[in-house]
């Protein structure tokens, strides 16, 4: 699941730097209540992102196994029908272009009372290594607490509140097997095409994936959510927000 890369590859920092993302985060919600908004919060930490790309692109990660870490991020599940489980992800923004992201897989403790996809959360727990996580590497024992709850629109495929990175696995599991997502409600974001496709916002000749819809789609190289229901591998009687 490793990010494309074309574009905002960084070098290796010193240790010292990478090191001290791995401390606590002064910012907890553990002891006030939660707030709500119908947007999904914005997530920029460029630290995050270079460590991301150190642990997963630099053989950097085994330095850290063991190590109580803290996350603050945005809160999305990924359908993974290639190991067949969900996984669930805290994951943000390099800066404001939105074209780098980084996420952090999680095992929670508690899958019960989970966040609702697209709130704004701190993850608690220790970087472990591990076969069953996607990228080798997790966040196991994980204690959520969440900062801000979304409470705008969902479907039962949430790829428009996941990362761009985690948005292209999930449409690679429904491509794979479109039998697993029928009849599931979705949204999504990409580039409009001009042959009834949406593609990657920001990478070229990443993904693309059919739509069909009965209204007027936005115009070619527009970036839009679209949500409708996945019918045979196709987004289908999609609706179009325009960024």
């Amino acid at each position: 699941m490793k990010k494309i890369n074309r574009f905002c590859k960084m070098g290796l920092l010193m240790a010292l730097l990478v090191g001290a993302l791995f401390a606590l985060s002064s910012c907890s919600s553990s002891d006030s209540a939660a707030k709500t908004s119908n947007v999904m919060p914005i997530v920029l930490d460029q630290k995050e992102y270079v460590l991301s790309q150190n642990i997963f692109y630099n053989d950097a990660g085994a330095a850290y196994v063991g190590k109580s870490v803290t996350k603050k991020g945005i809160f999305s599940t990924l359908v993974d029908v290639y190991n067949g489980k969900t996984r669930y992800y805290v994951w943000g923004y390099n800066d404001n272009t939105k074209c780098c992201d980084w996420q952090w897989e999680l095992v929670p403790t508690d899958t019960e009372n989970l966040p609702t996809n697209g709130s704004l959360i701190e993850a608690k727990g220790t970087f472990r290594d591990s076969t069953n996580a996607l990228d080798g590497y997790w966040i196991s024992g994980a204690k959520i607490d969440v900062i801000t709850e979304y409470t705008g629109p969902s479907a039962e495929v949430d790829m428009s509140l996941m990362s761009d990175t985690l948005e292209r696995v999930q449409l690679a599991n429904v491509l794979r097997s479109p039998e697993r997502f029928e009849g599931k409600t979705f949204s999504a974001v990409g580039r409009i095409t001009a042959t009834g496709e949406i593609e990657d916002p920001y990478y070229d000749n990443s993904w693309s994936v059919p739509y069909s819809s009965s209204e007027t789609a936005p115009a070619v190289g527009k970036e839009a959510t679209l949500r409708g229901v996945i019918s045979e591998g196709v987004l289908s009687d999609c609706t179009f927000t325009v960024q």
